[in-house]
């Protein structure tokens, strides 16, 4: 029983061996066509990269528009820096939409190719919002060259500061407008209080009430002057200069050439397999003859 399977394994052993031979000889006869197959493939890769456009790429980093809140009555949970015309969310599925690009925009993006040059420009640009920032969006556009990249991304940034500006600018025409108002009520409560001061009267209901009016009257038009000069203060903005490679972000030549080269030997050996069967097959085929 134990010669028998000392025997067993002896035989796995050369069997293994006998595989390990077979395969170096497999590879002995048919490098030639893996080394040409290869080098077939790494030609398709220089070729490829040769016809294909470079496209360059420049990233943007673009903090949103934010305004000071009129009335936060001491909430200590708005944020003191103002709270977000648009959240960075809303901006990317409105971005995503093919409307959201006039032609002028189109135009300095060099997008000129295509059935829908909005809808393609869409998909080229990429917005993200990164995390642990509640306020800020990521811009990559890409183009043919370092300038249409950059040019791209300054006017998308553009854009995006334009359309924020529209957004903000009712509430910023509503807050003028109960600005002057509060001011017109301002003076005449003021007034009323400056009789009553010169008259030398009693305090009555009405001039506690009225005084009481100024207070908030005070309080309400320093918010609502926040909210006016905040709008200014807080524009759409560039954290950093838009940065634009000189080097191409796609295609990416050490990956190409890397596949085309991987690839060829692949298909080189695929096909010293395929030859070798069917040798095998033809073979077979005439012995049973």
């Amino acid at each position: 029983m134990r010669n028998t399977f000392q025997q067993s394994e002896m035989q796995d052993q050369v069997d293994d061996e006998i595989s390990l031979i077979d395969i170096l000889r497999f590879v002995k006869g048919a490098y030639k066509s893996i080394l040409i197959a290869g080098l077939v493939g790494l030609g398709v890769a220089v070729a490829y990269l040769v016809v294909t456009p470079r496209q360059y790429e420049a990233i943007a980093q673009i903090a949103m528009a934010q305004i000071s809140a009129a009335n936060n009555n001491n909430n200590n949970n708005i944020n003191p820096l103002g709270i977000n015309i648009e959240e960075p969310s809303l901006l990317i599925a409105r971005f995503s939409s093919p409307t959201s690009f006039p032609q002028r925009v189109l135009d300095i993006c060099g997008i000129d190719e295509g059935a829908n040059l909005a809808a393609t420009l869409s998909k080229s640009i990429k917005l993200m919002a990164p995390k642990g920032a509640a306020n800020l969006v990521e811009l990559k556009t890409f183009g043919k060259s370092p300038e249409v990249a950059g040019t791209c991304a300054q006017a998308i940034f553009e854009l995006i500061k334009n359309t924020q500006a529209e957004i903000v600018a009712p509430y910023i025409a509503d807050a003028k407008i109960k600005l002057n108002d509060d001011i017109e009520r301002l003076a005449k409560a003021k007034e009323v209080v400056g009789k009553v001061d010169k008259s030398g009267s009693a305090m009555g209901a009405a001039y506690l009430s009225t005084r009481d009016e100024i207070r908030f009257l005070l309080d309400e038009i320093t918010a609502l002057k926040n909210v006016v000069t905040s709008n200014q203060s807080g524009a759409t903005r560039l954290i950093t200069p838009i940065y634009v490679s000189g080097t191409p972000a796609a295609p990416k030549k050490q990956v190409v050439l890397a596949a085309g080269l991987f690839g060829g030997f692949l298909l080189g050996l695929l096909l010293a397999l395929g030859r070798q069967e069917w040798i095998k097959l033809k073979v077979a085929f005439e012995e049973q003859g």
